[in-house]
């Protein structure tokens, strides 16, 4: 069963990504389609399912009940940032690539991926407890991960970049809070207020925000499958870097935290959504907000890529552990 979900699921983002590879290849999608799709996932659909998502999910009282979830995804979403750092610094070539390296080996695809699979394999009480756990990942996503892959700094020289860090004198607290003012992070806590209200939204306005939210998941995916279009095909297989990076995420991270997890004597639901969570593929804005910011997001696509094709494999093997530690 856990295989057959998880093929499933993968299978449908290899479509999705194939096709946009192929549509780029016919230039039915053009270069500045590639940036219109951007566009709208950074500025309309992924902003709408972080408000859709998290107005119906959190409220008082499922934050009073989720408390010491919300607590652990804090703490997760600040280990993990810091066990990325040195596997970014070891892999990455120029400024560019260790960003996207620094958010692939951090954040999974928990909004695109991580929940449906998540529900279909453990069930839907665990999917919505995952949904509030993973509250400080979609803000540390949309606030440290935003700032990074949007950078213009990411593809200057190392040489250049340092020489102006060094000539800098203040802080630039304009450049590094600019996430502040991102579509994506105005979502995210726009949602997080209106689950808190003490009243719901009108049905019309959640139907309307679902319907948006709905569209990210397939744009993203075929964006990723038009920036790899710019990869002659069979050279996709032939990169070994998006290898080393998708068992780093899918294997050697999930098992290094998973023991650290085991040993401090988690179990039951909260060890199966840690360790989903940071057991699923690279989240695919490693290639939206570069791309959305005009730089390259080849790298990135790359590293999702094979992380989904890796997973078809791990997955299933990773989700059947996690079911027979947590219980």
């Amino acid at each position: 069963m856990i295989f057959t979900k998880t093929l499933e699921q993968v299978s449908i983002l290899l479509i999705f990504i194939f096709t946009g590879y192929f549509l780029r290849k016919k230039e039915v999608i053009t270069e500045s389609g590639k940036k219109v799709l951007a566009g709208l996932l950074v500025n309309l659909f992924t902003p709408c399912y972080a408000m859709a998502s998290l107005s119906t999910q959190l409220s008082i009282e499922r934050l009073n009940e989720y408390l010491t979830y919300i607590l652990a995804g804090v703490v997760l979403a600040v280990v993990i940032i810091f066990v990325a750092l040195p596997f970014a610094r070891l892999l990455g070539s120029n400024k560019l690539e260790k960003s996207m390296l620094k958010y692939a080996l951090a954040f999974a695809n928990i909004g695109y991926f991580g929940y449906p699979v998540v529900g279909a394999v453990f069930g839907e009480s665990v999917k919505a407890s995952m949904i509030l756990f993973c509250i400080p990942q979609t803000i540390a996503i949309n606030t440290y991960g935003y700032q990074i892959l949007t950078s213009k700094v990411a593809e200057m020289p190392e040489g250049l970049e340092n020489a102006m860090q060094k000539s800098k004198k203040k802080f630039n607290w304009k450049a590094n809070l600019r996430f502040l003012r991102s579509v994506p992070f105005i979502g995210t806590m726009l949602g997080v207020i209106l689950g808190l209200l003490p009243f719901t939204m009108p049905k019309y306005a959640t139907n309307l925000l679902n319907l948006s939210g709905d569209c990210q998941s397939a744009t993203a995916m075929l964006l990723t499958g038009s920036v790899l279009a710019g990869v002659p095909f069979l050279k996709l297989f032939t990169s070994w870097k998006p290898y080393v990076v998708g068992i780093i995420r899918l294997l050697l991270i999930p098992a290094i935290l998973g023991i650290i997890t085991y040993l401090l004597g988690i179990r039951g639901e909260l060890f199966v959504i840690i360790m989903a969570s940071i057991s699923i593929p690279v989240g695919m804005n490693v290639v939206v907000y570069p791309e959305s910011a005009g730089l390259d997001g080849t790298a990135g696509a790359k590293m999702c890529f094979i992380s989904y094709v890796l997973a078809l494999a791990t997955l299933p093997v990773v989700f059947e552990i996690i079911k027979i530690l947590a219980y």
